[in-house]
């Protein structure tokens, strides 16, 4: 997910870095992030879970097999 940065130096004499514009998520957009792990999937590949009283989305069938 990272991106390929550019440095150049100023005439003043500062180094500045600038990153390739555009979002990380690609496709339609319409992700959701795992409750435990936080990778962000789609909603179809995530199911809910009650956690401490509320629903979280967590990974289905769990976290190491969505991999």
């Amino acid at each position: 997910m990272s991106k390929d940065t550019v440095t150049a130096v100023r005439e003043g004499g500062l180094r500045y870095t600038s990153k390739v514009g555009g979002s990380p998520f690609l496709g339609s957009g319409h992700t959701r992030s795992c409750f435990k792990c936080g990778k962000h999937r789609p909603p179809s590949s995530l199911q809910s879970l009650r956690v401490l009283g509320r629903n979280e989305v967590v990974c289905k069938p769990n976290c190491k097999t969505a991999e």
